[in-house]
């Protein structure tokens, strides 16, 4: 397992993003693909399931890499648009230093910026079939 010591917010997302875009995924449901990333995720980080930032926003998973905090948020559909909403709220919040959107569209993924609100934010499309 190849070394996970961070610096930043930046490092962690792209160490994340990097162990989730390592694998092959199969899935019919957005649940279905949670479900899968939580046991790919479990095995190497340290990471919750639906943690609370508050009543409003709950992102899919908190990562924990090297003391540096990644939010996750998990989509196989929605709108760009909302999307940017949800994880510009992820970003607000001072105990989140970076954010992942883990996406099953690749036109999804491919439109989300580098960071949001001074917070880096990658993104990954993970394959697999719908």
């Amino acid at each position: 397992m190849p070394d996970t010591t961070v610096s930043d917010g930046a490092d962690a997302a792209q160490t994340v993003a990097e162990h989730l875009g390592s694998f092959a995924y199969r899935w019919t449901t957005e649940v279905e693909l949670q479900e899968a990333i939580w046991s790919i995720l479990s095995d190497r980080f340290s990471a919750d399931r639906e943690r609370a930032l508050s009543r409003r926003d709950r992102p899919d998973f908190i990562v924990d890499v090297d003391g540096v905090t990644v939010a996750i948020e998990v989509k196989i559909a929605g709108a760009r648009n909302a999307v940017l909403r949800q994880i510009g709220r992820y970003a607000e919040h001072d105990t989140v230093d970076a954010i992942v959107l883990a996406s099953g569209r690749r036109v999804l993924a491919a439109g989300i910026p580098e960071s949001i609100h001074g917070k880096p934010v990658m993104s990954v499309h993970l394959g697999g079939l719908l």
